[in-house]
């Protein structure tokens, strides 16, 4: 019993030690494995490539667990090892900072779809403003019910970590802009196995160029994500609040203009628009105050 707890002491302090070193790599290293974990045995299932065959209640419950099981208790088990309790209890009190300005919450609640909005108008000749008066009533029964929601599931699930925990150490490290580009093309490539669920992101098999446009759609969305976090105080309940907005704006659009979701790079090119024009406005900086600060890699 000695020589078992003298190992698992000696594995955790070695660990510990690796997290305090480099907090970037063990927490995404992390947020990966315990997510994949429960997500690869869904894409192998039936519901996937079908190489294996696993009971519709696990596939269930598999499927919830993975919303929560990555970034979130990554964030929290990192936290907790470089920081200890009180910068675990820090990060929770973040997740509950809601006071960020009613302008903010309204600049998003507004501002996120009407940018898609006035984007795919230019974009493809659409007219989104005679569908919106015409389906008016979507904003009540579907958008704003679907934000509400998006705060839990999933943004709950992620934001502590993606933005409570890796941005401020990207930024401090990169700048915020390379560690905004950093964030966005990690985040996406955390969403993989997803594509090989039909039904989940895409309605058919894994597809490259869906991937890769969705990736960069959510890469240009970090831009604007990142702008809007550090001009709050870095409140993690306001990203989790974007992130709901953001997705169910995804989930608005096709049902006011289902004929102009053809193009899989067209919410590519309207949010890097939008982030280009942020990061001309900022000079880069996007919103972010301080200097570079040391190696948290």
């Amino acid at each position: 019993m000695t020589t078992i707890t003298s190992v698992l002491s000696i594995q955790e302090s070695g660990f510990k030690a690796f997290a305090k070193r480099h907090p970037l790599t063990a927490y995404f290293a992390l947020a990966f494995a315990l997510t994949w974990v429960l997500l690869i045995p869904i894409m192998l299932s039936q519901m996937g490539l079908g190489i294996i065959n696993l009971p519709e209640p696990l596939l269930f419950i598999l499927l919830l667990l993975s919303t929560y099981s990555g970034p979130l208790p990554a964030a929290l088990i990192m936290t907790t090892l470089i920081d200890g309790r009180a910068g675990r209890q820090q990060l929770v009190r973040r997740m509950f900072q809601w006071r960020a300005g009613l302008r903010w919450y309204l600049l998003v609640l507004v501002g996120y779809p009407l940018i898609f909005l006035i984007g795919l108008t230019a974009y493809s000749g659409a007219a989104p403003w005679i569908a919106l008066s015409q389906n008016w009533n979507l904003l009540l029964s579907f958008y704003l019910p679907m934000a509400a929601v998006g705060i839990i599931f999933p943004s709950l699930g992620e934001e502590p970590g993606w933005r409570g925990f890796a941005l401020p150490r990207l930024q401090q490290l990169y700048g915020p802009l390379a560690g905004t580009l950093i964030l966005g093309a990690l985040h996406g490539l955390w969403h993989l196995p997803v594509y090989f669920i039909p039904g989940s992101i895409l309605d058919g098999p894994f597809n490259l160029t869906a991937f890769a446009a969705n990736t960069g759609l959510l890469i240009a969305m970090t831009v604007i994500w990142t702008w809007l976090f550090n001009n709050v105080g870095q409140s993690v309940f306001f990203a989790m609040f974007v992130h709901g907005v953001s997705n169910a704006t995804s989930g608005l659009i096709p049902q006011l203009l289902p004929d102009t979701t053809g193009d899989p790079w067209s919410g590519f090119k309207i949010a890097a628009g939008f982030a280009l024009l942020l990061i001309l406005f900022t000079r880069g900086r996007l919103g972010y105050p301080s200097i570079r600060g040391q190696d948290t890699h």
